[in-house]
Order: structure tokens, then sequence, then C-alpha cells
């Protein structure tokens, strides 16, 4: 199981809001200081923006659709009592060893 972490790590972005809090904040920042460079790179290397400026515009809205994504399904999660996400479900299931299917 090499690569367990990952399966946490997205299952944890689907269905824990705090983490996507922390994931969208540090993003929030990076996106901002790639502002930064993407001007100074249209101002200053004109020839290279040409070249790269349609993979970071590919880059900046594949960001855009996960967060959107990533926000609805919190807010489809937080709307309910139901467990929606297989996070929550994980999480029901650890907390008490049984999930909604098997009580009934």
């Amino acid at each position: 199981m090499r690569h367990g972490w990952l399966r946490v790590f997205l299952r944890d972005i689907e269905g824990n809001p705090r983490t996507q809090y922390h994931a969208h904040r540090w993003m929030a920042r990076f996106w901002g200081a790639n502002a930064v460079a993407a001007v100074i790179v249209y101002v200053f290397a004109p020839a290279v923006w040409s070249r790269v400026s349609v993979l970071y515009l590919v880059l900046v809205s594949l960001y855009a659709n996960i967060s959107t994504d990533s926000g609805a399904m919190a807010a489809a999660n937080a709307s309910t009592d139901e467990r929606v996400t297989a996070y929550a479900i994980q999480e029901y299931a650890d907390h008490d060893g049984t999930t909604d299917q098997e009580k009934r």
C-alpha cells in the first residue's frame, strides 16, 4: 500500500471542509504569487509568455474547476444529516464501528 496516503488525502479533500479550507487558503496564496510572476513574465519576457500562457491558463482553469467542485461537495455534505461522502461514512464507521447500512 505504497500510495495509501494519497487515498486518505483525496478522501479528506473530498469530504472534510476543514481540509478544503486549508488547501484553498494555501492555493490562494500560491495563485496570488503566481499572478505576480505571470505579470512580470508578460511584461519583461513576452516571447516566453507566448509559449507558456496556454499552459498557465489551463492550470488556472483546472484549479477553478476543482475548487468549485470540492466546494459544492462540502456544501452538499453540510446541508444534510445523511452521510454523503465516503470520508463522512468512514468517519462515522470509525466512530462507533458501524455504518447506517449495517444498523438496518
